[in-house]
């Protein structure tokens, strides 16, 4: 079943509860307004994720990327993040795979990303550093396994319209917070906006019932610090019922920073048309409908 863990493309998961009790009258933030603020051209955050996978309580991967985003006057224009997993020997008898573990620095601008390292290590000829990925998304779409994109401002009020509680959220990126706690179902999630619905396209009914809890720590000027979600899906096979449980953590500091992004030189650029064979795709989560499919 682990080998199951899908070639998904390009998260933020959490656990702990809040001691402060569920109210129905929560007033919920608005980072949306917060954000659409700091759309200013070469402005932009640091991020840093880490996402962990556990089934029936075994760990299964890890993962912890880290970068900068950078804005234009309506949103997102480019990233640069670097990410480094931790598959153990789940892929050590995949010869296409053995770089996996070796850290890979993607550079998007647009809808073009640029890899270097990681499993394209191996296969980048050698007078060359990158290699050249039409992703027919934008730089927008970070962290595809993440379902709570602090950067969808459908998706994100839909989340914050689930909030049964806040309190202290403590001092981060040195700014005093909020943190506010909800539930929502992958299916609302679907809901939220085109992209999380093509995101969650294989999503079933009985996995639309799956609940992702999530917390968002807001600071005073209504800028994110740091979101988590926890979620649990119950694979079932036969006569056997297993839990997978994702969770992850995603930071956001620096906010309103200079950011430049910038191509690598086309002389240091490799295409798919120079390489020898097949481009290898990442594994990263497996997706609700994937699992639906394995069960």
């Amino acid at each position: 079943m682990i080998a199951t863990v899908a070639c998904a493309g390009a998260a933020a998961l959490m656990a702990p509860t809040i001691a402060a009790p569920a109210y129905a009258q929560t007033r919920a933030a608005d980072p949306v307004s917060a954000l659409a603020k700091q759309f200013k051209v070469k402005r932009g955050v640091h991020m840093t994720s880490a996402t962990k996978m556990s089934v029936a309580g075994m760990p299964g991967f890890k993962t912890r990327t880290e970068g900068d985003v950078q804005f234009g006057r309506s949103g997102i224009v480019a990233s640069d993040l670097t990410t480094k997993n931790d598959f153990g020997n789940l892929f050590e008898d995949d010869e296409d795979l053995q770089g996996l573990n070796e850290p890979m620095r993607t550079i998007t601008i647009n809808k073009t990303a640029y890899v270097s390292g990681g499993i394209f290590g191996d296969i980048i000829p050698s007078d060359k550093t990158w290699l050249r990925v039409p992703t027919g998304a934008s730089a927008t779409s970070l962290g595809g396994d993440q379902f709570v994109n602090v950067f969808n401002a459908r998706s994100l009020r839909a989340v914050l319209a689930t909030t049964k509680a806040k309190g202290n959220g403590g001092t981060l990126d040195g700014t005093r917070t909020t943190v506010y706690r909800g539930s929502i179902t992958l299916k609302q999630l679907a809901a939220s906006s085109p992209a999380m619905k093509k995101q969650l396209a294989d999503l079933d009914a009985k996995s639309g019932k799956t609940v992702l809890n999530w917390k968002l720590w807001v600071g005073a000027d209504q800028l994110v610090r740091r979101v988590t979600t926890a979620v649990t899906f119950t694979i079932k096979s036969k006569k056997m019922s297993i839990d997978m449980d994702l969770t992850g953590d995603t930071k956001f500091t620096k906010w309103g920073s200079k950011v430049s992004i910038t191509a690598p030189p086309a002389s240091e650029v490799a295409t798919s048309a120079d390489i020898d064979g097949s481009v290898p795709e990442v594994p990263t989560i497996i997706t609700p409908g994937m699992m639906a499919a394995k069960s």
